[in-house]
């Protein structure tokens, strides 16, 4: 393998930041924003309307293993290029229906794009080109996400409002259907040994360890061998619950409004829990890359402890409920930079594809089955306590998942299997 003074991995990760900038930032982070002045304008309620979302979720779940085999068995520009048509377009789409059937229709489409753009092409391609600092790496790509979000939804809230929601739709399905697809023609390699490369900081590996020394250590585990590990529920058992703490961020608008703060105050708590989330992303990753990714857990899962513990107390001031909203945006940056590192940990390169696409059902299984359990939780009770000390006990079940997992996990010399551990 020849080296490079400029390695093409730089070029891969911006490409990773302009395609999940706007497929994720873009298109995932403005839906919302249509969810008003659709549902008035079609004559449905906003719940109703909502659904799509539900669907989308339960669509990624169902589709997220075949995803990782079609990205393990495809390229990548061709997987890329698929998840622009599924995605983008049917998100365009949408500005050309009339009636809320149409929105769960094309949720299906919509939902297996945005699997292959948002959740997979971005942690699967660093994991492909960096060999050293791929936290680091994982964490940039998502603070940009956040900042590509920050940018197109105000942008995307002065269309819906000047030239309506439809037009909305077009602009940001358009945008985004163009750059994923030039990015991808124009920037995006498989492997490194497309370009005659060795991945990034693998040159320096191999200078400074003895022949062999690399093959023998890194971890060669099949994706048959994992699914029969103990270690792969638990580390899928880790990602729901730690998951399920983030996705209480869409209940701390009614959170702060039952505690009496105005809008404006909420409003300015949320934007502690983004700028929490952009730290978040590129520092979970720092930190996982020099301490270790078992150590970063739990340090995330303590400032998920005092965030929750913030929560509780956050009637008597508004300081600790926006302290509470930062370290509670601090964790959810963690959920995707330390899914793919931990897959890597716990199997290695050989079938990581698929393992990875696996464990990311967890966020999506979280996504459908917390976020209404808290809403119903707050209905039948009148308050957010009980979820509150449930989420206390829930990062207390991912501290003994991450622990027992992480003892569980498989080795060259084999991966005892559930049926025998049990």
């Amino acid at each position: 393998m020849r080296k490079s003074r400029w390695h093409y991995a730089w070029f891969i990760l911006a490409a990773v930041i302009l395609i999940r900038g706007f497929a994720g930032g873009g298109i995932n982070m403005t839906s919302g924003l249509f969810l008003s002045p659709v549902s008035k304008e079609i004559g449905v309620g906003i719940g109703s309307l909502s659904i799509y979302l539900s669907i989308t979720s339960v669509v990624m779940v169902l589709w997220l293993p075949t995803a990782g085999r079609l990205i393990n068995k495809y390229d990548i520009r061709l997987m890329a290029l698929a998840g622009a048509v599924l995605q983008t377009l049917s998100f365009a789409s949408f500005g050309f229906l009339n009636s809320v059937y149409g929105w769960y229709l094309l949720a299906i489409p919509h939902a297996m794009g945005a699997t292959i753009l948002v959740n997979l092409l971005g942690p699967i391609l660093i994991n492909r080109w960096f060999a050293k600092n791929a936290g680091t790496m994982l964490g940039i790509q998502m603070a940009f996400v956040g900042l590509f979000g920050a940018v197109l939804q105000p942008v995307t809230s002065d269309i819906i409002t000047q030239y309506g929601w439809r037009t909305g739709y077009f602009f940001i399905g358009g945008i985004t259907f163009a750059v994923v697809v030039i990015t991808s023609l124009v920037l995006l390699k498989n492997k490194p040994g497309d370009k005659h490369l060795l991945p990034l900081g693998a040159e320096s590996a191999s200078e400074d360890t003895a022949p062999g020394q690399i093959k023998k250590d890194q971890l060669e585990i099949s994706e048959a061998a994992a699914l029969r590990s103990a270690s792969f529920y638990l580390l899928l058992f880790f990602m729901i619950a730690i998951t399920g703490i983030g996705v209480f961020t869409q209940h701390i608008p009614t959170y702060g409004s039952m505690l009496g703060y105005s809008v404006r105050k909420t409003g300015a708590a949320l934007a502690y829990a983004s700028i929490g989330s952009a730290i978040g992303s590129i520092a979970i990753g720092m930190i996982s890359d020099r301490i270790g990714s078992l150590k970063t857990c739990y340090g995330m899962i303590a400032v998920g402890l005092a965030a929750e513990t913030g929560f509780l107390f956050s009637q008597q001031s508004f300081a600790v409920f926006a302290v509470s909203t930062f370290l509670h945006g601090l964790v959810t940056s963690g959920i995707m930079v330390l899914a793919p590192i931990l897959t890597l940990k716990f199997y290695g390169q050989t079938d990581y594809e698929k393992i990875f696409a696996k464990i990311s059902m967890g966020a999506p299984i979280a996504s459908i089955v917390l976020v209404p359990a808290y809403g119903f939780i707050y209905d039948l009770s009148g308050s957010y306590r009980t979820v509150l000390i449930g989420m206390i006990c829930l990062l207390v079940f991912a501290a003994v998942c991450i622990t027992v997992g992480w003892k569980k996990r498989c080795t060259n010399e084999g991966c005892p299997s559930w049926r025998e551990k049990h």
